[in-house]
């Protein structure tokens, strides 16, 4: 009765209860606490993370999501002998462990090949116009020989059979084929009509004749898909002048067949340059 007495009647016996109260709160709520984190954090719940580098973001999906695990792609760059699109990075490291339900981080290989512009190598050395493809990431396929009057110099520079001029676009990598002088161009020949003719036909021709194609123009851009309709309407040199082998041969095109009947002094005043000099 006294200890009864004690607890209900006594300030002492008030303090006391009260701060045992607390501190019975205070340790269910800890313990609470406790609880709740291991439960959030996955407390003991490890995963062994797999080597996902060379796979698909999609196939690493589907693997790391039977550990209890996701992806999250923080960035994305361009490395030429790496597949298109796949993983080439990844955080944390293969094998290492991580708690369920957190992210991988991945880096991926673009899913585009970088395009880069062709340099200014007509008239460059075939060494230094190598040097430059190989500094950009392109590289030499082959070597064409066609009569110059300079030997080793690059006159023309070709991807897929057509030729491609400074500045174009290319995708990284591309193998291209350089025409380059072989310093034979002492002997002369008689430059061939190429009016009327089509790119392609002309180019043959122009070829056939010892000689290489210089600059191509056209009266209106081709939109593309209407390249082929175009024909040569004016060349320069022009049809019959001799010249050494190797030289350039500029034409112009148009799909008006009109203009096939014009005739430009420049043409007369060269071709009476050439047969003077000649």
């Amino acid at each position: 009765m006294e200890l009864k007495k004690f607890w209900k009647e006594t300030f002492g016996g008030f303090v006391l209860k009260n701060v045992l109260i607390a501190i019975g709160i205070a340790v269910v709520l800890s313990w609470g606490a406790l609880f709740c984190m291991d439960f959030y954090t996955h407390h003991g719940e490890v995963e062994v993370i797999p080597d996902l580098r060379g796979s698909y973001v999609e196939e690493a999906q589907v693997l790391l999501a039977k550990k209890g695990l996701y992806v999250q792609v923080i960035d994305s760059v361009y490395v030429r002998d790496k597949k298109l699109g796949t993983i080439i990075d990844q955080i944390p490291a293969p094998n290492s462990t991580i708690k369920t339900n957190r992210p991988v981080y991945i880096i991926i290989n673009s899913r585009k090949v970088r395009q880069v512009a062709l340099p200014e190598i007509d008239d460059v050395s075939y060494r230094q116009a190598d040097a430059m493809l190989q500094s950009i990431g392109l590289s030499v396929a082959s070597v064409e020989y066609v009569p110059s009057e300079y030997k080793d110099l690059v006159t023309e520079v070709k991807l897929h059979g057509r030729t491609i001029l400074p500045g174009t676009r290319v995708p990284e990598g591309s193998a291209l084929v350089l025409v380059v002088g072989n310093g034979l161009g002492e002997e002369s020949t008689t430059v061939p009509m190429l009016k009327g003719k089509g790119y392609d036909e002309a180019n043959d021709e122009i070829v056939a004749a010892s000689f290489i194609i210089g600059a191509v123009q056209y009266d209106v851009t081709p939109s593309g898909n209407n390249e082929s309709e175009y024909v040569v309407y004016r060349q320069l040199p022009s049809a019959g002048s001799s010249l050494p082998a190797g030289s350039k041969i500029d034409i112009y095109l148009t799909r008006d067949k009109k203009r096939l009947n014009e005739v430009f002094d420049e043409d007369k005043k060269q071709a009476e340059t050439d047969e003077q000099f000649f």
